[in-house]
């Protein structure tokens, strides 16, 4: 594909996990050129190749976890993002500072979207802390901010804060404990379940999914932060009465949904049944903490 003057090859969407058979994948464009390089046999580790358009090149290995390679994007301030796919842990993504050719920060994840610009990274916590039943919990992650600033809490177990933690990465979008986008910090025994794929605005100011909980559905809207203290604000747009599309569907959930786009400063549903329900961003409401 063609990414503004960037030349990029990925796995294609959907493909199925295949370790034996890593396709070319790359980012070139004219100020840095970014391939992967595969290792010679399974038991080592992938590398990437990296070249500045003043001809600076430098190697560097990914972690020996990283199974298949999905996509290398060069995001703000001369960082990569290395996403990855695991039939185990369900993925992770990496940050990378191209011009030392190191590594900034490794997150394992359940399931991952990158915003258009490349400068967000929303994901679902692939475990929960302390779940006694599963629930999503959704995060977002800056690539403006530093590994600790993309943090939203700590162990119990680490009063000094000195631990990167992996079950307290990016901040917590939703459901939202508070207004300081905290880690929730043990299930509430509920299901939030996304029932649509989070949606992008073109201009990486905003998304939106559709979530499920105790079978009622809720639009929900994130306002990604401008600048790297701002912090993203989420609101949420109830389901109900008349716009119900649960109503009379005993098991109601992301089958009913065709789809979910953004048009200007609106969120527009269409469902299988071939309604459609458009909600202005006005009539989102901050979520009730929980």
């Amino acid at each position: 594909m063609q990414i503004g003057a960037a030349e990029v090859r990925s796995v294609a969407p959907g493909s199925l996990f295949d370790p034996k058979h890593q396709p070319e994948v790359y980012w070139h464009d004219p100020d840095w050129i970014i391939d992967v390089i595969k290792p010679p046999t399974l038991d080592q580790e992938y590398s990437l190749s990296i070249r500045s358009g003043a001809g600076k090149t430098a190697t560097m290995k990914l972690p020996r976890e990283y199974e298949q390679i999905e996509s290398v994007l060069r995001g703000p301030e001369d960082k990569a993002i290395v996403v990855e796919s695991d039939h185990t842990a369900s993925g992770a993504f990496a940050i990378v500072d191209l011009k030392t050719g190191k590594m900034i920060d490794n997150v394992g994840v359940g399931w991952l979207t990158v915003s258009p610009n490349r400068r967000f990274i929303v994901f679902r916590n692939w475990y929960p802390n302390e779940a006694e039943t599963y629930e999503n919990a959704y995060r977002l992650y800056d690539v403006e901010r530093t590994p600790r600033e993309n943090l939203c809490g700590y162990k119990a177990n680490d009063p000094s804060h000195k631990l990167l933690a992996g079950d307290f990465r990016g901040l917590q979008v939703f459901p939202q404990i508070n207004v300081q986008y905290l880690c929730s910090d043990r299930e509430d025994n509920e299901d939030d379940n996304m029932a649509a794929d989070f949606v992008w605005s073109d201009d990486s100011s905003k998304l939106a999914f559709a979530d499920m909980k105790s079978g009622a559905m809720s639009l929900v809207a994130v306002m990604t932060p401008l600048g790297p203290k701002n912090l993203p604000r989420t609101t949420v747009y109830p389901l109900v009465g008349d716009e119900n599309i649960c109503r009379g569907i005993s098991e109601c959930d992301f089958h009913v949904i065709d789809s979910l786009v953004w048009e200007g400063e609106a969120v527009k549903l269409r469902t299988r049944a071939l309604r459609e329900i458009r909600v202005s961003i006005g009539k989102f409401t901050l979520p009730r903490p929980q």
